[in-house]
């Protein structure tokens, strides 16, 4: 299923899939949704780990999967630079997680990958693109972080995004 980064950024409740993933090129947005999922789930138990990490020793990705702890109400992983490889994996744990939730972040993927028509064709699963942000989403951004500052003015906003250079990394 795909949803628009937009209205991701907006509901946090459209992180009740148990596999999302994110792919694309504006990393800001991509650390965006990682603070954001931080936050939303700062109950849970949140594990970051990489795809290669993963891939070498996946029985103990298993083992911290699947052993829930009678002090942790669920377990969110963060997994990082995911590629068509990790698809396998995918594979095998996709029917078989409860409570659990696992956040796959990747860069820009070609709409011939794997990985990305897996969970675009998914009726379980969200795959939500995070391209490069357009002169409006980054004015929508300075002007909510700097709600209630007086002097704020179109010139400004513009003085702030031609330094940041479209950039929302650099922007933040």
């Amino acid at each position: 299923m795909i949803v628009k980064s937009y209205l991701a950024e907006k509901d946090s409740g459209l992180f009740n899939n148990n596999l999302i993933l994110f792919y694309g090129e504006n990393l800001g947005l991509k650390e965006d949704f990682k603070k954001k999922i931080s936050k939303h789930f700062s109950q849970d138990s949140v594990i970051k780990k990489n795809q290669e990490d993963l891939l070498n020793n996946e029985n103990d990705f298993y083992v911290d999967l699947f052993n829930i702890s009678l002090f942790e109400k669920k377990k969110i992983f963060i997994i990082s630079q995911c590629n068509d490889k990790i698809i396998n994996l995918i594979d095998k744990i996709e029917g078989k997680l409860e409570d659990q939730k696992i956040f796959l972040f990747a860069e820009l993927l070609d709409k011939k990958s794997k990985l990305r028509n897996t969970f675009e064709k998914s009726k379980k699963n969200s795959c939500i693109a995070c391209y490069a942000d357009n002169e409006l989403t980054l004015k929508n951004i300075i002007i909510s972080k700097l709600n209630g500052y007086s002097g704020l003015n179109s010139k400004n906003l513009n003085i702030i995004i031609e330094h940041c250079n479209y950039d929302r990394s650099k922007l933040n």
